[in-house]
């Protein structure tokens, strides 16, 4: 039997010849650990899947400690969903750990989900306060209800709750630096998920009045002008996979979302 096998005719079982004790670089048994042959010892790496669970590998059910993110939300991953109870320290709605919460504006009474990123607590719903120049979008009222408000820039300005602000250009470039100071990397921390930011991708009205990028791309305010006609925005594309900082003329209709005063 031992000469087969210096012919190279093995009796494999899984990774190992039975015959002659030969480990091949297949067949390995990974059902109790996904990252080492339970037979061999061979060690493979990069091959747990922590997806669904950031602890607990879907695969083998190998667990580890410690990595769950818990920076935008006490209770929720943002990375894989997982939940806790019992952590917030709420102080009038938000908590004073993670930033998540709730604010209620007293002038209309809606209730506007916040979160925190970096050293800004943000509303984590665009604002949809009529007043002013603004818009649903396509001029259709059921779009605000999930989209919010597109508002020109000068009632942009002007119609944060007590507390609160339109935030400047140089705000928006912060919380990009925070997240990785990287266009793809910040839009896949920030795009719809269990980041909380909510992105929606509400689109804009353009000056001539017409509605385009619902969707497609999201445009939020920032109240640096660059002009007297034009003014900066932040902006996330779901079809680049990207986000931007870009100039548009004041009149433009754009969502809004108000950072917190410190």
């Amino acid at each position: 039997m031992i000469l087969k096998c210096k012919l190279g005719f093995h009796r494999w079982e899984g990774c190992k010849c039975s015959v002659c004790g030969k480990i091949r670089n297949e067949g390995h048994d990974l059902s109790n650990d996904c990252e080492k042959c339970s037979v061999c010892g061979t060690i493979i790496e990069n091959n747990h899947n922590w997806t669904s669970d950031c602890e607990k590998c879907s695969k083998c059910g190998k667990v580890r400690e410690n990595k769950h993110n818990w920076e935008y939300n006490c209770e929720e991953c943002s990375v894989c969903g997982a939940v806790r109870t019992d952590k917030h320290v709420f102080v009038n709605g938000i908590c004073t750990v993670c930033g998540h919460g709730t604010f209620k504006d007293k002038t209309d009474g809606k209730t506007y989900k916040v979160m925190k990123i970096g050293e800004f607590i943000i509303m984590a719903e665009n604002y949809a306060k009529k007043t002013g120049n603004h818009w649903h979008y396509e001029d259709k009222t059921d779009n605000s209800t999930k989209h919010g408000l597109l508002y020109d820039f000068e009632t942009a300005k002007n119609i944060a709750p007590e507390g609160w602000h339109l935030p400047a250009k140089k705000e928006w470039e912060a919380i990009y630096n925070h997240l990785g100071n990287n266009p793809k990397k910040v839009y896949e921390k920030l795009k719809i998920g269990h980041s909380g930011f909510d992105t929606l991708y509400s689109g804009l009205r353009t000056s001539r009045g017409t509605y385009r990028s619902l969707g497609a791309s999201s445009h939020f305010w920032s109240n640096t002008e660059e002009n007297e006609k034009m003014a900066w925005h932040f902006e996330m594309s779901a079809y680049k996979h990207n986000v931007d900082f870009e100039k548009c003329e004041k009149t433009h209709g754009l969502s809004v979302r108000f950072f917190k005063d410190k």
